[in-house]
């Protein structure tokens, strides 16, 4: 089952905020298509003072409409990969650096690791030279780089042994900055990376991948392994159902930096908060 349609479990308040899933906190937020949101855009550190997480890494998605945090468990297996697809200019790498960022913050270095594959390693250049970063960080590269198919061969010898061994281990979170670009790989990892899709959940390496809208319909092998599917603004009708895999998402009604995700029998809307603490 796709995990567009995992049910949310609603936190009572007042009660202690635990991940498990897909989980927004505190209060129901309204079934509107564009809720009024919260009037100040508070940081990634901000978001996540007040939250904890589970035995699973978490991330942040980013600020619900009444300005709780919007979590997510990397590790829940109905999850699978996450792609994010909006038009140009409406936050995809500055999503990916909000998961980036959270998952830094919220996990262990023992719990957690980080890997970046990008059309533009200067977007990335600052997260080289952040000492604290750098103790999670595997690698940014290019998608045209050796090292890039390097990274995504290591990672499926580590996924299969874990497999094959039922062993757990530090988890990697994978980004793919705009999947469009994937052509770039080299034969094997491009078969690699599409088993990682399928299965890397299940063995701790989780995937989170980006792609403008207008190109999904030339991308329609790549896109379908994504169990789990998130929307920022998109125009077209029909590049947004082929990513939200529906035709309800009104991602038109979407502003820049917001995004919209499907949890049990609606959409959730959410804004991306700024980074850093």
């Amino acid at each position: 089952m796709c995990a567009l349609n995992t049910a949310i479990a609603e936190p009572k308040a007042n009660t202690n905020i635990i991940t498990s899933g897909l989980k927004r906190f505190r209060f129901p937020q309204p079934n509107v298509l564009k809720p009024k949101l919260a009037p100040k855009t508070r940081t990634v550190g901000q978001l996540i003072h007040s939250a904890h997480s589970g035995k699973s890494p978490t991330a942040l998605l980013g600020e619900c409409a009444d300005g709780t945090p919007f979590i997510i468990e990397l590790g829940d297996p109905q999850m699978g990969a996450i792609l994010i697809g909006c038009d140009s200019g409406a936050g995809k790498t500055h999503h990916l650096q909000v998961l980036a960022d959270s998952a830094i913050k919220m996990n262990t270095l023992n719990s957690i690791e980080l890997a970046v594959i990008t059309f533009k390693p200067d977007e990335w250049q600052s997260w080289r030279k952040n000492p604290e970063i750098g103790k999670h960080l595997q690698g940014i590269y290019a998608w045209y780089d050796p090292w890039a198919e390097e990274l995504i061969n290591n990672l499926i010898d580590l996924a299969e042994t874990r497999h094959s061994e039922q062993q757990n281990g530090t988890g990697v979170l994978l980004l793919l900055d705009d999947i469009s670009f994937i052509e770039e790989l080299g034969y094997e990892a491009q078969v690699n990376l599409h088993w990682l899709l399928e299965y890397g959940n299940q063995a701790g390496v989780y995937i989170v991948g980006t792609m403008k809208a207008q190109r999904t319909p030339q991308f329609r092998f790549w896109v379908d392994p994504f169990r789990t599917r998130i929307v920022g603004k998109i125009m077209q009708a029909s590049s947004a159902e082929i990513i939200a895999q529906r035709n309800d998402s009104a991602a038109d009604s979407l502003d820049p930096a917001m995004f919209r995700i499907r949890t049990g029998s609606r959409w959730r809307t959410y804004r991306l908060p700024l980074l850093g603490d």
